[in-house]
């Protein structure tokens, strides 16, 4: 990493921080405004500022990243080692009495998760809705429109539409629209319309149409839901919002539930008060191949040791490996389940250098490092031990192609904002979301498959053992 690389750290772990909370606060807001929000000014004025603060956010990343002179990950996480130790504050040897916070790892993994899943679905959402009222509706609805149940008179044209759920019907009916002053015969109408079923002579139709400009015509159907949208200008029909709505709920509660999930998980000795079990021990590798590398491999002078970490083990050993330090962990507190398996008590491994690791020991390797423990460690009062985040510089770290196509992304995002109706907007929108799909995609499976490349023992990758 060059120097002025090195240089740019704090603002990349800054901006990368404000980018990721803020972009997923904006992108919750403008997705909000797109489904619930009629035609307005505040409308128009939340989707397209949204818009141009996400871009605005990307630029930043991409010009921060250019300007840092393009660091490789290896050595944007060997510097954010080096930037959490805090080794000269103690003297060798000696354990921090408190243990920050590890919420960032998890906060770190949902948010991505979250702003991934809406980057890709905004740009569509944008893209197959309407923001204007377009033709007669907007006309009707600028001259102040009202709404009635009114009787079909005639039928004609009628089309039918076939499709996977049944078959819709496109007819022309006529309506009498009532006169202004409630005298006369009033004005026959015929307006085109979707109907479930062939319209019939006599059934109510709900019409929408100006009283004081009859001369505009009408539009109508048979949900009335769907006229009054036309008029008010929401962006999408019921269809969409429920879809998109019910979508972000789930996506939402999901998140929810993996945080209450994780907020458990991660239940490690937070307050060292001396009485906690303590092991010398050396990263030596990473249990695991693939996606499945959750187990940090440590040498103790008693025997090895697997530590479950919460996140990428192969990253710790790049970064750390070789690193001194002391597995510590508190055998009758902070026990905690497994997702898919048996009780693990709450372990960290905290670094000579000051950072720490925080994870779980599984049932047979708590009771074999139990009986190998030494005795109680020596405690600063005073200290503290900072979180070994490797993916806090995420800004300096992240291949130039997902930034630059972030960029795209942005500006797509940006011409659909803008409050302008034509048939481009889904191509448009699609264009946005297949780009951004694509490249994600193709940085899981490289990432996926350079993961596999690794060496299956040895250094590196280790066999499981007790």
């Amino acid at each position: 990493m060059t120097n002025r690389g090195i240089r740019m750290l704090g603002p990349a772990v800054l901006l990368g921080r404000v980018v990721a909370w803020t972009a997923c606060l904006l992108l919750t807001l403008l997705l909000a405004s797109w489904l619930f929000l009629a035609k307005s000014a505040l409308r128009d004025a939340l989707v397209l500022g949204c818009a141009l603060v996400l871009a605005a956010l990307a630029a930043s990343a991409w010009v921060l990243r250019r300007s840092s002179g393009n660091p490789d990950a290896t050595s944007v996480r060997r510097a954010l080692a080096d930037r959490a130790s805090t080794a000269g504050e103690r003297e060798p040897g000696v354990l921090p009495a408190r243990l920050g916070s590890a919420a960032a790892l998890a906060n770190g993994r949902l948010l991505s998760f979250y702003g991934g899943v809406m980057a890709l679905v905004l740009p569509l959402a944008l893209g197959v809705g309407a923001p204007t009222p377009t033709g007669r509706a907007a006309e009707i609805a600028a001259e102040g429109a009202v709404v009635r149940a009114l009787p079909v008179e005639s039928v004609r044209d009628v089309v039918k539409d076939p499709h996977r759920n049944g078959s819709t019907y496109h007819c022309t009916v006529t309506v009498t629209l009532p006169s202004p002053d409630g005298a006369g015969s009033g004005r026959r109408v015929d307006f085109r319309s979707e109907w479930p079923d062939p319209a019939e002579v006599g059934q109510k139709a709900y019409v929408a149409y100006a009283p004081g400009r009859p001369e505009l015509g009408a539009v109508g159907g048979d949900d009335r839901a769907e006229v009054d949208r036309w008029l008010s200008g929401r962006a999408l029909n019921d269809w969409w919002t429920w879809i998109l709505g019910l979508g972000w709920l789930s996506l939402v509660g999901a998140l929810f539930v993996a945080h209450l999930t994780n907020h458990r998980d991660q239940r490690f000795p937070r307050r060292l008060r001396g009485d906690e079990r303590v092991l010398r021990a050396t990263v030596a590798g990473y249990d695991g191949r693939g996606a499945g590398k959750v187990r940090l491999a440590l040498d103790t002078p008693k025997g090895p040791v697997q530590l479950h970490v919460h996140a990428d083990s192969a990253r710790y050993f790049d970064t750390v490996g070789g690193a001194r330090g002391h597995l510590v962990w508190a055998p009758d507190r902070n026990r905690h389940g497994g997702r898919q398996g048996p009780h693990r008590t709450g372990a960290v491994f905290v670094g000579d250098d000051g950072w720490f690791i925080p994870g779980g020991l599984a049932p047979e390797y708590e009771e074999s490092a139990r009986t190998k423990a030494d005795q109680q460690a020596s405690v600063d009062s005073t200290g503290e031990s900072r979180l070994l985040d490797l993916d806090r510089g995420w800004i300096l770290s992240v291949p130039n192609r997902l930034l630059n196509v972030l960029l795209l992304w942005a500006l797509s995002l940006v011409t659909l904002a803008v409050p302008v109706t034509g048939p481009w907007r889904l191509a448009v929108g699609i264009a946005g979301a297949a780009v951004l799909l694509v490249c994600g995609a193709h940085l899981v499976v490289g990432r996926e498959a350079e993961a596999e490349r690794r060496p299956s023992d040895g250094r590196g990758a280790v066999r499981s053992t007790l």
